[in-house]
């Protein structure tokens, strides 16, 4: 077998899906040698044995080894356990195992111990021969694996498993920028920017200039007078009018001659002095929610 391994142009990095594909299929098969097992077992005149027992007992005695086969070399954490030597290992015994299996299951119906359910029992042997090659496949993959680790000292294909070389740590995953030398150029927001800009020397008061020159929105270079404390009055009366009765009529005066906002007083106890009956305000309370 490492004779013809060694003639086969494989890819290494084909290896652990390869493997895995093949302990999916070795799962599925076993799956449906159980059931068929349990249809067996409840047909009339059919026998429980040590013929068909063994095949039933190994469904469950795979399942071990298919969650070491199939995943402990595909993390980084349990990479250390799956040691190419075990697989191997491993692989070759339930390889035996289930040519066993086979066999055992050929002597059962052999043996006319089927009763009813011979068919059942034939679809068995069947699923049982594809069974075995399944895993003589995958024990000539661990032993690829094996012969790999030996030149490399790493696992074929399992050292770049989910990476991708061409993102950048840099950037973002899902990112839609190129991962080239070109992600790397810089972005002109503005392609005509004015000259001057760039050949005039720094000056620390350019901006203050320009801050104090008057615009469309600083319409006066003075600075206006500071507002009036709106504290000091806090407790006036909240009838007192303003001094100006519409602050919005001249839009063009000072800021110093426009009234000044003053903050809510509550009202004086003596404005609730009145000896008039609470009435409620008017309005049309006929209109009612039906």
């Amino acid at each position: 077998m490492a004779a013809i391994i060694e003639k086969l142009d494989i890819n290494p990095d084909k290896v652990p899906n390869t493997k895995l594909g093949l302990h999916i299929f070795q799962g599925i098969l076993g799956l449906v040698i159980f059931i068929l097992e349990i249809v067996l077992f409840r047909a009339d005149g059919s026998l429980i044995n040590g013929n068909n027992a063994w095949p039933f007992g190994l469904c469950f005695l795979s399942i071990p080894a298919w969650i070491y086969l199939a995943m402990a070399p595909r993390f980084e954490r349990t990479r250390k356990v799956a040691e190419p030597h075990a697989m191997v290992v491993v692989d070759s015994v339930f390889a035996i195992f289930w040519l066993s299996a086979f066999a055992s299951q050929a002597a059962y119906n052999t043996a006319n111990s089927c009763g009813t359910a011979c068919s059942v029992s034939k679809a068995i042997v069947g699923i049982a021969f594809f069974q075995t090659l399944s895993w003589v496949a995958t024990t000539a993959v661990s032993v690829y694996t094996l012969r790999y680790y030996r030149q490399t000292e790493s696992l074929p294909g399992y050292e770049n498993l989910n990476t991708n070389q061409n993102i950048d740590p840099d950037k973002a995953a899902f990112s839609m920028a190129p991962h080239d030398e070109e992600a790397y150029a810089p972005v002109h927001m503005d392609d005509h920017q004015d000259e001057h800009d760039h050949d005039a020397p720094y000056d620390p008061d350019s901006f203050g200039g320009r801050l104090d020159a008057d615009t469309a929105y600083r319409p006066h270079s003075t600075s206006p007078a500071p507002l009036e404390n709106p504290f000091d009055n806090a407790y006036r009366s909240h009838n007192h009018s303003p001094a100006h009765s519409d602050p919005y009529g001249d839009p063009y005066s000072s800021v110093s001659s426009r009234p000044q906002p003053h903050i809510y007083a509550p009202p004086a106890a003596e404005d609730y002095d009145d000896d008039r009956p609470v009435q409620f305000p008017s309005a049309n309370y006929d209109r009612t929610l039906h």
